[in-house]
């Protein structure tokens, strides 16, 4: 009530515990049907989420045909337009259709790369990146026009978890003809005790019209098992330039965390306790906060147009409230050494394997 001065949502809850009503008893009931949740997924973590919130969850074997009677799907790869298509008004879905025009290497290059040429400079939190093999002739012109040694880093298109990628400062180590992904590569990143890293943070998207964002205030620090230095004998040394945990994991000096909170010694640490050493050492980090909402907000705008086109070819407005997809992704970013945040990629069915009490506290909660 107006005259109770709280917020409409605790004086509704106030009145409540005097005597609800039919409607909110009818609320009340309604609450208590469980949800039948279609995993697709090879987490158990996702399945052990589902569970603790009550839900039904339902798994398929290979060759086994899907049930039509589920609330929500998690799919741990991408959805046709087709499966959308058929989904009902009251069925939920984890992912949007078109989405991989955002998460393959080659689309997030482009898609950026068009935004920092029609916006300009608030597009420059991606490094400088060539898609090969059109952008091949204006590469060798950065080679040949180049002051200094310059180094750069060459991703396959399609790659994940860091297979395939080279460091290089030789345009004759790059083929021409490979569908690879060429950028600048950030040689001032800021380091944790001599050694590289870098934010695995995550992102759901709930709707693309309004688009709605929402960053998940937690994530993960993945840390290099080798201290950083850039010179041209180390370029070969991947536990020194990538912080893939696909790649550092095996190496001997890998050091998995044994708490839900990573000690001094891990190679994974949560990014809320990085950022307040960064901040006890005089770092901004509201403003970091900030740059890196910033950057995963117009990374989203840069792609959905083309998210909402291909998602109103198979949900006509008419029959569809909009909210049939949601999204998570995993956003990896860099900090250089003043502390400005670049994207390196958006993943967009990021790990849910939980190696460490670390692992399982943050992505447990990312679930829920």
């Amino acid at each position: 009530s107006p005259s109770s001065g709280l917020p409409p949502l605790m004086a509704a809850e106030e009145e409540e515990d005097v005597g609800a009503s039919d409607v909110a008893k009818q609320i009340d009931l309604r609450r208590t049907k469980k949800l039948r949740a279609l995993l697709l997924s090879k987490y158990a973590e996702v399945s052990g989420q589902a569970e603790a919130m009550g839900w039904t969850t339902v798994s398929v074997a290979l060759g086994e045909e899907e049930p039509v009677d589920y609330n929500v799907c998690w799919s741990d790869t991408s959805v046709s337009l087709e499966r959308v298509m058929r989904m009902s008004r009251m069925q939920r879905i984890n992912h949007f259709p078109g989405m991989l025009e955002l998460v393959r290497k080659a689309g997030t290059a482009r898609n950026l790369n068009k935004m920092l040429h029609v916006v300009g400079a608030d597009y420059k939190f991606f490094p400088r990146t060539f898609i090969l093999p059109a952008d091949y002739t204006d590469l060798k012109q950065e080679f040949q026009n180049r002051r200094g040694q310059k180094t750069f880093i060459v991703k396959p298109s399609k790659g994940a978890q860091g297979t395939g990628i080279i460091i290089t400062r030789s345009l004759s180590d790059i083929d021409p003809q490979e569908p690879n992904i060429v950028q600048r590569y950030l040689h001032r990143p800021h380091l944790l005790d001599g050694y590289k890293y870098d934010l695995r943070l995550y992102v759901l998207v709930t709707s693309l019209q309004p688009l709605r964002i929402y960053l998940f205030r937690e994530g993960l620090v993945r840390i290099c098992t080798q201290k950083y230095g850039l010179n041209g004998s180390n370029l070969n040394d991947l536990c020194t330039h990538l912080t893939n945990y696909a790649i550092n994991k095996n190496a001997d000096d890998f050091h998995q965390p044994s708490a839900a909170s990573g000690d001094d010694g891990a190679h994974k640490r949560l990014v809320t306790e990085v950022m307040r050493d960064l901040k006890a050492k005089g770092g901004d980090t509201d403003l970091l906060w900030q740059e890196i909402a910033q950057l995963c907000v117009k990374t989203l705008i840069a792609v959905q147009p083309h998210l909402l086109h291909t998602y109103q070819t198979c949900r006509p407005r008419a029959e569809d409230s909009g909210s049939t997809c949601f999204e998570l992704l995993g956003f990896d970013v860099i900090l250089d050494h003043k502390l400005k945040p670049f994207l390196l990629e958006v993943n967009h069915s990021p790990s849910f394997t939980c190696d460490s009490p670390l692992d399982l506290d943050v992505k447990s909660k990312v679930l829920r």
